[in-house]
């Protein structure tokens, strides 16, 4: 248990606290709403029945800076050109138009969000002020806090808010800032409004035209005391992405223990990737809102998305971490950049998935506005589910006599002077094979109550407060399926004397078929690509899964996180000559209960253990044991307290220019896979990654100033200055252990990574903002620079991504240049961040991502009234993605995601 005092920060804030906290009620956080300079009194809240009336890029624009001009806090938004009509398909994309907002493009489309150079996964994201819960298909992607935006079309969200300076009434849990997502509501739009658009998606890497198709209709009574709203959305994608990989870099001590001068890293794996993928994501939202009495508003939302995401992903793999000439090496710094290796081994190894991601989420809000006050109630539930329901790998291998490389390039020998030629490699025999499962959920039920007083003591104009209590589920589970085991009754008396007669699924097929026999169609990789039907059919027919063909538990990767979170606010909007503003302060307890497995001896031991029949295989695996692995479930227990105050104080200093200040404090809770009970080993390259449950969550103090002038309705120039100090950011120390690995038959030492709280960071800043009409004719532009410096030495080789700070790109900048008449409305926007540390690789090393810059450009054109042709284009210069270890001299990974291009028509009514 661990009780935080009131920091530094507090002291700006004490006093009006004393004043807020007096009249302070129970209540829940409810939609956040910015106070106008010109209000002095609560008022009822209209904004539910205000029309939707003007379109287009200029009318985004002007309610945009409206939201931003007058909230207390440091806010920026985007609002929706028309109903269904977001500035971007993917509203990631439209985030990282916002100053210190940066956006993952890991598969050429934004996944996920940072703010103010941090971590995704330090940045909640809230839709109608509740979470919604995420759960990522992909294989490599860890259970993270971070969400994942592919799962949500654009065409949902009616406007968004990003909170870099925090209110008490909105959930804690950013360290950056919260991203807050409002649907349409039935009382918005006129009765029978109707959105329709269908459009085609061209991949060039693909080169592949996927649909695009969406639908919304809105009703309500006359009296408008009841109405729904139904939205559909199925979007598809067939998705290439090729690239160069470096897996994982091993350090090398080429000198005396205490001259670590000469010491250098070289790379572990190098391989030519191909990664193919076919998306379709469906998507049902309903609004329902009722209106039982003038002073009632009942509000439930309704949201199911899921994403099939099955892939293939080929990959050529060279070892060069045996047998590596160092007398060729050539360096750059401390890395290795080129050389060679001998008697190499290269594999073909291709993984084939059923991969998926699904999210639910049931929203209720329930207000009463008595003028004199008002109540909200919210509760809720959502749940998700991602992963690899399946997959299965196959691999062809070969030694090679020696291997040349240079960056990621390298050229495999099968003598002394060829190359591998195309027979030489269809030649490769089927060598191994397994089957796996990885799954993740992810469940959150909610609820609590607001309490909104207008009052008059002094400079206060209204008091709220809150309670709220968030009870969070995030688990995974994995299995592997292996089909060379013998069973016991198959043995003599121990493994692996085999009894006459007895046979395996894998004896049957591996070294028995070549790579041959399992290749089809075209390929526009530099090798040929397996026909995943034919390869199935001949690997893992129904007769594979016969006995002793066994599925048992990855021990070390199935675990259970619960968060029981308790919180309560009290917050006080002021109000006087020239100046607005609010102050308030969040209580919030969190309990944590981290589940998962522990056992005595070999994890693989452990779990073959727990199957029945497999004794004898479990005592050769680790015959240390004497047959008894104790396998346990275990529970490790944590729990933290946070008081997190705030002050938002604007100063009107004419009718056209304010001046804000901010001071807070806030948190970031550890990322689940850091906090869970569990040990994640990757035998093949030697590495791994352990959990902590005792970790602490990360804690800033931050300020905010800025400087904001309004020169007409969408015209704006602002400057603001940020500065976070933060302390407990997570950083990685190395731990050796020693592991099974079963394609060799014995145990080998693993590197493995385990999370703890580090020093800190202190993080500082410049935000400058500036949008202005000329005529038909419009600019937005931005630049953000950041400063992260962290507050400990820097040891890249025992604590992985110690000294460095997640997230942070020094320059970011956004230009978009746009026209807009009664007929035509065009868009050109470019994006560019400048390289950032973006964590620990699956393989223990750190990743930098480097310089990034992105041109996309819409076109609209209006052939009737109601009917808009429509054109896109998505990365129009077909950048790449790199990345690179440590130094950009050493490059890790490059990948090519490709342009995308969308034609289309939207109908409106």
């Amino acid at each position: 248990m661990e009780t935080r005092k009131l920091s530094s920060c507090a002291l700006a804030v004490r006093v009006a606290l004393v004043l807020g906290g007096a009249l302070s009620l129970p209540a829940l956080a409810a939609d956040p709403a910015p106070q106008p300079a010109a209000k002095a009194t609560v008022s009822k809240d209209t904004s539910d029945i205000e029309r939707i009336e003007v379109t287009g890029i200029r009318a985004s624009m002007k309610a945009s800076v409206n939201t931003k001009r007058f909230s207390n806090s440091v806010v920026d938004a985007i609002t929706s050109e028309d109903i269904g009509k977001f500035p971007d398909k993917n509203v990631a994309e439209s985030l990282s138009r916002i100053t210190g907002v940066s956006v993952t493009r890991d598969f050429g489309e934004g996944e996920k969000i940072a703010v103010r150079g941090t971590d995704p996964s330090q940045n909640r994201t809230l839709l109608n002020g509740s979470a919604v819960a995420s759960a990522d298909w992909f294989v490599l992607d860890n259970p993270s806090r971070a969400f994942n935006f592919t799962l949500l079309p654009s065409n949902l969200i009616s406007s968004l808010e990003v909170y870099k300076s925090p209110q008490a009434d909105i959930q804690e849990g950013s360290l950056g800032g919260t991203v807050y997502l409002k649907t349409f509501k039935p009382m918005q739009l006129d009765a029978n409004t109707l959105k329709l658009s269908a459009e085609e998606q061209y991949s060039d890497n693909s080169e592949k035209w996927d649909p695009q198709l969406s639908g919304l209709y809105s009703w309500k009574n006359d009296d408008e005391t009841f109405g729904f709203l139904i939205s559909l959305t199925r979007q598809d994608r067939t998705l290439v992405r090729e690239g160069q990989e470096a897996l994982g870099f091993v350090h090398d001590d080429n000198g005396t223990e205490e001259d670590q001068s000469d010491d250098f890293w070289r790379p572990r794996v190098l391989g030519d990737a191909y990664f193919n993928q076919k998306r379709e994501r469906k998507t049902g939202f309903a609004a329902i809102q009722w209106r039982p009495a003038e002073r009632w508003d009942l509000n439930l939302n309704i949201l199911n998305t899921k994403l099939d995401a099955n892939n293939t992903n080929h990959n050529l793999y060279t070892f060069l971490d045996k047998n590596f000439n160092q007398a060729d090496a050539q360096f750059s710094g401390n890395h290795v950049v080129a050389g060679s290796a001998d008697n190499a081994i290269s594999q073909l190894y291709v993984i084939d998935r059923i991969s998926y991601s699904k999210s639910k989420a049931y929203d209720f809000e329930g207000s009463y506005d008595a003028d004199v006050f008002k109540v909200t109630m919210k509760a809720g539930f959502t749940e998700a589910e991602g992963g690899t329901s399946r997959d299965r790998h196959y691999q062809f291998s070969r030694v090679m006599d020696h291997v040349t490389f240079d960056g990621l390039n390298h050229t495999d020998y099968v003598d002394a002077s060829n190359t591998e030629s195309r027979d030489q490699l269809l030649a490769r025999p089927f060598d191994w094979m397994q089957e796996g499962a990885r799954t993740m959920k992810d469940e959150e039920r909610y609820g609590g109550f607001d309490f909104e007083l207008p009052v008059s003591h002094g400079i206060f104009t209204d008091i709220k407060a809150g309670v709220y209590y968030r009870d969070h589920d995030k688990s995974q589970r994995q299995t592997g399926t292996r089909f060379h085991w013998y069973k016991d009754d198959q043995l003599n008396g121990a493994w692996p004397d085999v009894l006459p007669g007895q046979t395996n699924w894998a004896s049957g097929v591996l070294g028995q078929y070549s790579l041959s026999d399992f290749i089809g169609g075209d390929s526009t990789a530099n090798y040929p690509l397996l026909d995943t039907g034919k390869a199935a059919a001949i690997a893992y027919p129904a007769a594979a899964f016969a006995s002793p063909t066994a599925t048992f538990l990855f021990l070390a990767d199935t675990w259970k996180v619960n968060e029981k979170i308790y919180s309560a606010y009290t917050k006080g909007n002021f109000q006087g000559e020239g100046f607005r503003g609010d102050v308030g302060v969040r209580f919030v307890k969190t309990e944590v209960r981290s589940s998962g497995y522990l056992w005595d001896g070999d994890s693989t031991a452990a779990a073959i253990s727990l199957l029945d029949g497999y004794s004898l295989l479990a005592d050769a695996v680790d015959p240390s044991a004497d047959g008894d692995w104790n396998v346990r479930q275990a529970t490790a227990k944590h729990s933290y307290d946070d008081i997190l105050p705030n002050l938002n104080l604007v100063f009107d200093l004419t009718d056209d220019t304010l001046l804000r200040f901010s001071a807070a404090r806030v948190m970031s809770r550890p990322d689940y896979v850091d906090i869970a009970y569990h040990e994640s080993l990757n035998i093949p390259t030697r590495s791994g990654q352990r959990g902590n449950p005792n970790l602490d969550p990360t804690r800033a103090n931050q300020y905010d100033i800025a400087y904001e002038w309004y020169f007409s309705d969408t015209g704006m120039l602002s400057g603001t200055f940020f500065y976070k100090d933060i302390e407990g950011l997570v950083k990685y120390e190395d731990i050796q252990t020693e592991a099974y690995d079963e394609k060799v038959g014995k145990n080998v030492v693993v590197n493995v990574t385990k999370p703890i709280n580090g020093a800190g960071s202190e993080v500082k800043g410049v935000e400058l903002s500036y949008q202005q009409e000329f005529g038909n004719f419009g600019i937005l532009a931005n630049y953000t620079y950041t400063d992260a410096n962290a507050k400990e030495e820097r040891d890249p080789v025992t604590s992985p991504g110690s000294g460095l700070t997640l997230g942070t790109s020094k320059h970011m900048a956004n230009l978009t240049g746009y026209y807009e008449n009664d007929w035509l409305s065009a868009r050109l926007a470019y994006n560019y961040r400048t390289h950032y540390y973006d964590g620990i690789s699956e393989y223990g090393s750190e990743v930098f991502t480097d310089n990034y810059g992105q041109l996309d450009g819409r076109i609209g054109i209006k052939v009737m009234e109601n009917l808009e042709l429509t054109a896109e284009a998505v990365n129009i210069t077909d950048e790449d993605i790199e990345q690179y270890h440590i130094d950009k001299s050493a490059p890790s990974k490059k990948y090519s995601n490709g342009r995308r291009f969308y034609v289309g028509l939207n109908y409106s009514f």
